[in-house]
């Protein structure tokens, strides 16, 4: 309760800062901001491949990377919308965010000055290695040069930039207020009880297993979308637990060429870009081929991300409740003592899957935003894993999740259960956030 109320006194004294300076001299009649709808959302997009990026570069977890993407998603919208004059703030709508400084009236912005200005002073803050800083720095430079050579006059680009650092500072503010010190050091003790996850490989730790008690961002809790509950530990050959892992043995006894492929392809290990990191990828990669205006390509990656870290927030609870074994250590134990998984198991509980959460919870917001389509997830274009084409998003979605069985890592019940956990995560950040104004 202490840094919550530090964050309220925080935020309050940066909206009195704030609103104590509009007083300052009007500009001249103004010409700014004209609205920004209109334009290409690449101020969105490639400030949203930067931090994928850095997500991949800094070895991050999948829990952590939803976090940010959420977080930095809110950020970007927030400081384009004085140029967005049909959308509306997520102020009040999420979590702990209360309403945002808005800019100060009768004066000039550059709201994509706003924008750089806000990333280039919170990102460091999630990334704070020399070389992310200096990958950030240097685009922020890049892009608000650019800025400047549109002819935008000092004053303006001034009043910008701040308005845009106090942006940041509140979003950070928000996001100390959201349990992550405490949750980041929480402290787990293996149990020794039959049906429980043990470490899958030697000196394996618990992956942050007090996740689930994150502050969620549009969740009324945890636990809301929680799924049944898998079946009790048993070892009979009839019980409903043998037959999970038995599924999983034999999958990987009939494992066609493909099915393999699809296993690498949506791995999304340790050292990669993670799942989230892939799904925003995906989100990035068709906003730029299908030149969406600014104003929707701002929604769409804050609701995915809003989406993401929530369906991470609710499969971790339910991963550290239910604290089930994987698939490897069942099928060791009590069918064949050689098996061996084509994937790694993670170091986490088995049930739910999360990627069969956040795929779920991601496909079914951009379902909402974009629309149904065929599109190719150009994600490893570049790499051995080529490209891969699907009917629509529910398409992709589906085979993420069942690249885990065929990975060896999960139950089919986890993935049977984890797809409408994170549907149910993503239908309740659509009914809670409004992110148009109503028509007048």
């Amino acid at each position: 309760m202490k840094v919550k109320g530090a964050a309220t006194f925080v935020l309050a004294a940066l909206l009195i800062t704030w609103t104590a300076g509009c007083n300052e001299a009007l500009d001249p009649p103004p010409t700014y901001p004209a609205p920004i709808s209109q334009e290409t959302g690449a101020v969105v997009v490639d400030w949203m491949d930067l931090i994928v990026d850095r997500v991949q570069a800094e070895s991050l977890s999948p829990p952590e990377a939803s976090r940010i993407m959420a977080y930095t998603g809110v950020a970007l919208y927030e400081s384009l919308l004085g140029g967005m004059p049909q959308q509306q703030s997520f102020g009040g709508q999420l979590e702990g965010l209360g309403e945002l400084p808005a800019p100060k009236p009768g004066v000039d912005y550059d709201f994509e000055t706003v924008a750089h200005a806000a990333m280039q002073h919170l990102l460091p803050i999630y990334f704070p290695s020399e070389a992310s800083r200096a990958a950030i720095d240097a685009f922020a430079r890049a892009q608000l040069q650019a800025r400047e050579e549109t002819g935008i006059n000092a004053q303006v680009r001034e009043r910008s930039r701040a308005y845009g650092v106090l942006l940041a500072e509140v979003i950070d503010a928000w996001a100390y207020a959201d349990g992550y010190t405490e949750v980041h050091l929480a402290s787990y003790e293996f149990s020794d009880q039959p049906h429980a996850w043990q470490p899958t490989a030697e000196g394996m730790q618990a992956l942050l297993p007090g996740w689930g008690k994150l502050r969620p961002f549009a969740l009324s809790s945890a636990d809301a979308c929680a799924p049944p509950a898998p079946p009790p530990f048993e070892t009979l050959a009839h019980s409903a637990l043998y037959r999970q892992a038995l599924a999983v043995w034999n999958a990987s006894r009939t494992m066609t060429s493909d099915q393999e492929h699809i296993a690498h392809f949506w791995a999304d290990g340790a050292g990669t870009l993670t799942p989230p990191g892939h799904w925003m990828r995906i989100t990035t990669q068709l906003l730029r081929a299908r030149s969406e205006r600014l104003d929707h390509s701002a929604e769409t990656v804050a609701l995915v991300g809003v989406a993401l870290a929530d369906a991470f927030i609710s499969c971790w609870d339910e991963k550290y409740r239910s604290n089930l074994l994987r698939p490897v250590t069942y099928i060791n134990a009590h069918i064949d003592p050689t098996w061996t998984t084509l994937i790694a198991s993670p170091p986490f509980p088995e049930y739910t899957s999360g990627h069969s959460n956040a795929s779920a919870a991601a496909a079914t917001v951009l379902s909402a935003q974009l629309g149904s389509f065929p599109f190719a997830d150009r994600t490893h274009e570049s790499g051995e894993l080529g490209l891969r084409f699907y009917q629509n998003f529910d398409d992709a979605a589906q085979e993420a999740a069942i690249s885990r069985l065929y990975g060896g890592i999960h139950y089919p019940m986890a993935i049977d259960n984890g797809m409408p956990q994170g549907q149910c995560v993503a239908h309740q950040v659509m009914d809670r956030v409004t992110t148009r104004r109503p028509s007048e």
